[in-house]
């Protein structure tokens, strides 16, 4: 039986505070394709690289995810995170899912490079 969206999700927050990213790359397929501004990354290995990337700015992220709102295989959430000097205010992402794997997703962090205070 396929995973639920809310299962997918649950999943895939669990890897990002982790910052585990075999276990975030499982919630995608070959398919799969994530959004973020105007870059595309297509497939596991794209998908990979980029968290990878990303993760690595973010070394010991706090994760705070204030909205979620799921309509049926659709889920919109509103994003912060902190981490070790670095803060991420606001970002927002649109989630896709089909199969029990996330099959689109959009991404956009807010365009800041903000120091956090002693995160």
């Amino acid at each position: 039986m396929a995973r639920t969206a809310q299962e997918i999700f649950r999943h895939h927050g669990e890897a990002m505070d982790a910052q585990n990213i075999d276990a975030i790359v499982e919630d995608y397929t070959e398919r799969s394709v994530l959004i973020v501004g105007p870059r595309i990354f297509r497939g596991k290995s794209e998908i990979r690289a980029f968290f990878k990337s990303f993760l690595d700015t973010l070394p010991e992220a706090e994760w705070s995810v204030p909205i979620a709102t799921f309509e049926g295989n659709v889920l919109y959430i509103e994003w912060a995170v902190k981490s070790r000097g670095r803060l991420v205010a606001e970002g927002a992402d649109t989630f896709v899912f089909a199969d029990g794997m996330i099959a689109v997703q959009t991404a956009h962090p807010s365009p800041t490079n903000a120091r956090s205070n002693g995160a």
